[in-house]
């Protein structure tokens, strides 16, 4: 069974590097783009998609809608790989996140990930790693019982998806940021023999240049 895990399309707040959270934000016209892009690159591939799962947050939702051509009614809404909630911080630009003292503790989410304490509101590593390891565990490996189900896209977020391929990889958490998901990049995952394994990552389909179409590999 192969699991494409995609990082939702371009959003406002990307452009101003906003921290965004739980904040339901919609795609902009770029997101949009990027993810019917995306749709025409998999199934130009041969890559059609017999169950679609997404975070609940809109800009999710209508990413998988783009990419798989299911209707919203049909797209599996996951809470549990919904955004980190990031409470009174999100909607904070960098600099107000360098000079808020309320926002002090996101300074280690990015820079220092062992060392970071979520202020009120706010969700733990620890919490996050658990409900995308249940989703992985309880929810996906279920699916390959099945024949039917071949391909699985699920569609997530920059925070959440790190700690679903790290499920996978193994990386150390100060390793966190160590790949980069570009909006809409899609990471292949394979369930085969009952063991999950990374096939590749950040692959982009959006792009008209194939030169531009880069794959960042993770280090096991």
């Amino acid at each position: 069974m192969n699991i494409y895990v995609v990082r939702h399309g371009e959003t406002p707040w990307n452009t101003q590097l906003k921290l965004q959270g739980r904040s339901d934000i919609p795609l902009n016209e770029r997101g949009i783009e990027q993810a019917r892009l995306t749709g025409e690159g998999l199934k130009k591939a041969g890559i059609c998609f017999d169950k679609v799962y997404s975070s609940p947050l809109q800009r999710a939702v209508k990413t998988a809608e783009l990419i798989s051509g299911f209707s919203p009614l049909k797209i599996i809404k996951e809470q549990r790989i919904i955004e980190f909630s990031f409470g009174k911080a999100e909607g904070s630009t960098p600099q107000q996140r360098q000079t808020n003292p309320d926002f002090a503790p996101i300074k280690n989410f990015f820079n220092n990930p062992p060392a970071y304490t979520p202020a009120e509101g706010a969700e733990s590593f620890d919490e996050v790693f658990a409900r995308t390891s249940s989703f992985w565990e309880e929810e996906i490996r279920s699916l390959s019982s099945s024949p039917r189900n071949k391909n699985i896209l699920v569609v997530t977020h920059g925070g959440t998806l790190q700690t679903l391929l790290m499920h996978i990889d193994g990386r150390p958490l100060k390793d966190f940021w160590k790949v980069s998901f570009p909006n809409c990049s899609v990471n292949k995952v394979v369930l085969e023999d009952g063991k999950f394994s990374l096939e590749w990552t950040s692959r982009v389909f959006y792009t008209q240049n194939p030169s531009e179409q880069q794959v960042w590999t993770t280090t096991r």
